[in-house]
């Protein structure tokens, strides 16, 4: 049922809260012969409490519970981030417990880069001219969508429709952050259906993700929850308000909404368990993390930059604020083509994209992408300790 959304507390028994969630949004989730891809988020070889990846206790009730269904086949599978060492990718798998719980259970750990993938070429404006998709995407009978809850730098949060980016195969991850990120997530989840988006709120942790491999964690205070619904969109919609995020202020949940893929408006769709006046998760979104350390800073043209300047301006800027650094005067960070460029402030142009007319090339960081040294070095000339 579309805009149909199931909130659901756990306890000590993960598995009851799994079934629960997903019965009250799903008569028949899993019926007997299936084959069932579960696909957690395990971007990297995280601790499994950390709330950067899925909680591979989930991941397991999950399983088990596809399994008591009469699941013929359960696979486990993700692609974790294009940033991995390829030397590194199955350790998100090894190291977090996940391949224990698949041997433990009986069912299959896949990693997608080690398998086949189906090409799309020509799929829209927003989206590379040509990608790939693992065939698991496809060849399953039902494909349960597990992601953790998380803010994100460039998509302000990172839930059920960003977590499908996993699918995509390891090179052509980058090029879906060349254009429109959120637009391209979009455009992705027209070509995926998943049967069912189980959203893992389950850490003690909060983590504000700033780009692949930069996190910030804090304690996070509330409920233990899994948000579970057919509708991805509404999946997301309530996980953003959970999270004390207005669903209208996030690209992906406004832009899934008009594109027809599922319920974007809260007053419209059906919340099932829990209230989530009773449960929101206050948390600060990276942007809002950046502006509280550095406030005399301002970075412009973050939506038409790509993540190749992206990464490197805030990995330095968290680096920094680690050391205790603060800017001594009025600051502007410009990236992307056609940047706007303020004449009253110390300057910075990262990236080709953004080196326009005449500007000194003293105050330019070149490249594509930019070394993350070049960007800290030049941001340690306007610090101060």
């Amino acid at each position: 049922m579309m805009g149909r959304v199931s909130i659901v507390r756990t306890g000590a028994d993960l598995y009851a809260a799994f079934a629960e969630v997903v019965d009250g949004v799903a008569e028949r989730l899993v019926a007997r012969g299936d084959r069932v891809l579960i696909k957690p988020n395990l971007v990297m070889p995280a601790s499994p409490e950390s709330g950067e990846i899925t909680n591979p206790r989930v991941i397991e009730a999950a399983a088990r519970y596809c399994l008591d269904c009469g699941a013929a086949r359960v696979i486990i599978g993700e692609g974790p981030s294009y940033y991995m060492a390829e030397s590194q990718l199955r350790e998100c798998f090894i190291s977090t417990g996940v391949s224990e719980v698949a041997r433990r259970l009986g069912v299959e750990w896949v990693l997608f880069d080690e398998h086949h993938y189906r090409t799309f070429r020509q799929i829209s404006p927003y989206t590379p001219d040509e990608f790939r998709l693992t065939e698991f995407a496809f060849d399953c009978d039902k494909f349960i969508n597990l992601p953790v809850l998380k803010t994100h730098y460039l998509t302000t949060v990172t839930l059920a429709m960003k977590n499908l980016k996993g699918c995509l195969k390891r090179e052509d991850k980058p090029l879906f952050h060349n254009r429109d990120l959120a637009r391209a997530v979009v455009e992705l989840c027209k070509i995926i259906k998943p049967t069912a988006n189980v959203i893992d709120c389950t850490a003690k942790t909060t983590v504000r993700q700033f780009g692949y491999g930069y996190t910030a964690e804090k304690p996070r205070s509330g409920v233990s929850l899994l948000i579970a619904g057919s509708d991805i969109v509404a999946v997301d919609a309530v996980g953003c308000a959970v999270m004390g995020i207005e669903p209208d202020s996030v690209p992906t949940v406004v832009l899934g909404g008009q594109e027809g893929l599922g319920e974007s408006d809260l007053t419209r769709i059906n919340i099932q368990g829990e209230e989530i006046k009773q449960l929101k998760i206050r948390l600060e979104v990276p942007r809002q993390h950046i502006q509280r350390a550095f406030p005399l800073l301002d970075i412009k043209g973050v939506e038409k930059a790509c993540s190749g300047c992206l990464i490197p301006v805030v990995s330095s800027l968290l680096l920094l604020e680690k050391r205790g650094a603060r800017l001594s005067r009025s600051m502007t960070i410009c990236m992307g083509k056609n940047p706007e460029l303020p004449r009253d402030r110390a300057l910075l142009l990262v990236g080709d994209c953004a080196l326009l007319g005449d500007i000194n090339v003293r105050d330019w960081i070149s490249g594509c992408p930019p070394c993350r040294e070049s960007v800290l070095n030049a941001l340690l000339q306007h610090m101060s300790w």
